[in-house]
């Protein structure tokens, strides 16, 4: 996160743009919006009326922290990274009408009693932790007996052939427009093509950063939250959108949108797969 401006706020009603920013999402307000702010749109439908007192676990830089409050409940929020938990704090007296408190700690530092949440909420998170079963556990036992998990996370493995390819083929038209850079593109032939974000997804998600698997994550899940309900979601635009180039604001806000939209599609029709998952699980007692 060196490469931020000291100014920077993670606030999904700024509206700014932050041409600086280069492949961050955070360089436009568009950009935002179907990203970051339809995370937020998944934690939203799933929230109890406020006030309710909140846990963000994993909050980053804090703009899911920051809406949470704005909603007028009682959050507190929870980081590892210094600089994240630095940046989220730049935006807390703004938070209002509820309130926000940002804590430097992963879930195995931090204490709190038995109950004394409401609602638990993490996003994009159990996917990176040490220990995602233990995670879980914590988790629920920081909850109030009644009270809820909403868990909106990244499954890398889920990732097939069909995702392969259509992220091949998005990214294909886009470099033949010029409107798409990663770094490098695409070869020509399809199946190489293919292949190339096979290795590149492997590359990102296995061999750099050695996330966890859907089975790190899915299992502890169901067994503290036997009763949650489970979504599929879209993500895969998301890789699309990070190498977006437009020659104008209109432009890359028409092509992003119908990016979002053509993933949604074919998910809904299901020829593709999803790599995002939301669970609302309900505090259970002990069996």
């Amino acid at each position: 996160m060196a490469h931020l401006p000291a100014d920077f706020v993670a606030d999904l009603r700024s509206g700014r743009r932050w041409p600086s920013l280069g492949d961050s999402l955070w360089r436009s307000p568009t950009l935002v919006e179907l990203t970051y702010g339809r995370l937020w749109d998944l934690v939203a439908e799933a929230l109890p009326p406020s006030p309710a007192r909140i846990l963000d676990v994993g909050c980053g830089t804090g703009a899911i922290s920051l809406e949470l409050a704005r909603a007028g409940h009682d959050v507190t929020a929870i980081d590892p990274d210094p600089t994240a938990i630095e940046i989220a704090e730049r935006s807390a007296p703004a938070s209002g009408p509820g309130r926000v408190a940002y804590h430097q700690s992963d879930v195995a530092g931090w204490t709190a009693d038995p109950g004394s949440f409401d609602v638990v909420v993490t996003t994009r998170t159990l996917h990176h932790v040490p220990d995602p079963e233990e995670a879980v556990q914590q988790m629920r036992q920081w909850m109030r007996p009644g009270g809820r998990l909403v868990c909106v996370d990244f499954l890398h493995d889920r990732f097939d052939r069909r995702a392969a390819r259509w992220l091949a083929q998005v990214r294909g038209l886009l470099e033949a427009m010029g409107s798409h850079d990663l770094g490098g593109r695409l070869p020509t032939d399809p199946d190489d093509a293919v292949e190339r974000v096979e290795w590149e997804w492997e590359q990102e998600h296995v061999v750099e950063h050695e996330l966890n698997d859907s089975e790190a994550v899915e299992e502890p899940l169901r067994e503290y939250f036997p009763t949650a309900s489970w979504s599929w979601l879209p993500y895969l635009y998301w890789d699309v959108l990070v190498g977006l180039k437009a020659a104008s604001p209109r432009a890359e806000a028409e092509t992003a949108r119908l990016v979002a939209a053509w993933e949604a599609s074919l998910l809904a029709a299901g020829e593709l797969p999803s790599v995002l998952m939301r669970v609302i699980g309900p505090w259970a007692p002990d069996t």
